[in-house]
């Protein structure tokens, strides 16, 4: 796979694009790893998960009513989004067993 595109400007890394199911695993796994007794900060949680603050706010929302984060403004994980993270690997693992890419 080619990372680099031409264009105008000269050459421009091109971006893989997450679907939602990853981004989740992203944002649910960044927050496991900030468990640390401290609030979480939106900001921080925002520039490692690389999405623009409103569509953070928009993940936050849609895991809240997954019941996968127990709050929109200082989340946690619960424990059906503990789980998640251990079925999306599991899910994962069966598809590199099968040969199958995934991003």
């Amino acid at each position: 796979m080619d990372l680099f595109t031409k264009s105008k400007r000269g050459l421009e890394m091109k971006i893989a694009r997450r679907d939602k199911m990853k981004i989740y695993n992203d944002l649910l796994s960044i927050l496991q790893s900030e468990i640390n007794g401290e609030e979480v900060i939106l900001t921080r949680l925002q520039l490692k998960l690389n999405v623009p603050f409103d569509r953070l706010k928009v993940y936050l929302k849609q895991l809240r009513e997954l019941d996968l984060i127990n709050d929109e403004t200082s989340p946690k994980l619960t424990k059906k989004g503990k789980q998640y993270i251990h079925e999306y690997e599991k899910v994962l693992d069966f598809m590199k067993r099968m040969g199958l890419k995934y991003q």
